[in-house]
Formats: structure tokens, sequence, C-alpha cells
């Protein structure tokens, strides 16, 4: 379970049973910091990386490393405000035949459950005390 608390004049924190890492209030609150398309777009990489290094390990491809870049563009005007695409690029530091960049880059999408969430959607049910 993720946690967020906001105490007046603090940053946001959001915790779980692993630690607390803190986030800005707003643009203009003077903390560096990642806002919450970060984490979205950083859930994507690491979901993406997860798969590519089971991937690599079951089928033993000598890849030494990879990287994974993701870029997001918001919708301009759109209501309800919200992104309207997502950009993943993999770089393989390996020499692979494009068959396998292809086989890699599918799967890792295809294994990617944040993307998958994002792609076919999640109801969102919020309640209050």
């Amino acid at each position: 379970m993720i946690t967020l608390k906001k105490d007046q004049d603090k940053v946001h924190e959001i915790t779980n049973d692993r630690g607390t890492v803190h986030l800005a209030t707003s643009s203009n609150s003077g903390v560096d910091a990642f806002a919450p398309g970060d984490f979205l777009n950083s859930s994507i990489a690491i979901c993406m990386g997860l798969t590519l290094d089971a991937l690599i390990e079951r089928d033993q491809l000598d890849i030494p490393s990879y990287s994974i870049e993701i870029s997001s563009t918001k919708a301009e005007d759109a209501r309800p405000s919200r992104l309207e695409k997502i950009d993943v690029k993999l770089t393989f530091d390996a020499d692979l035949d494009e068959k396998t960049k292809n086989r890699l880059a599918k799967s890792a999408k295809r294994g990617c459950t944040m993307g998958n969430t994002i792609e076919h959607g999640a109801p969102i049910n919020v309640v209050y005390e």
C-alpha cells in the first residue's frame, strides 16, 4: 500500500513498507523532486526493465546493459487533464539483430503491467472519511 501525507508548508511524502520518498508541493515550491508524471514514466521503465531482465536471463542473451528512455506528452487543453502519448526508446549495449531487438521490445511492452494498465485503463475508486 502507498500512503501520501501532506502537512502544511511541507512537501508531499509517499510511504510504503520500504521507505519514504519526498515530492515537491508544486512547480514553484523550490523543492527539486520528481513530479507525478516522472513517477508514471519511471513505473513504466522499471516494469519494462524487469520484463527485459527475465527475458535476457531466460534466453541467456549476452546483453551487458540496456537503457530505457521514456518521455510523455501532455494533451493540450484536454478535459480531463491527461497525457496524450508515451514514447519509449530501448537501447541495447549488445550486437543484436533486428529480429531479436523487435522480439525484446514487443515482449517488454506486452509484459509490462503498468503500460498495459495505462493502455487499457483501470477504474480509480475514490472513497473518503
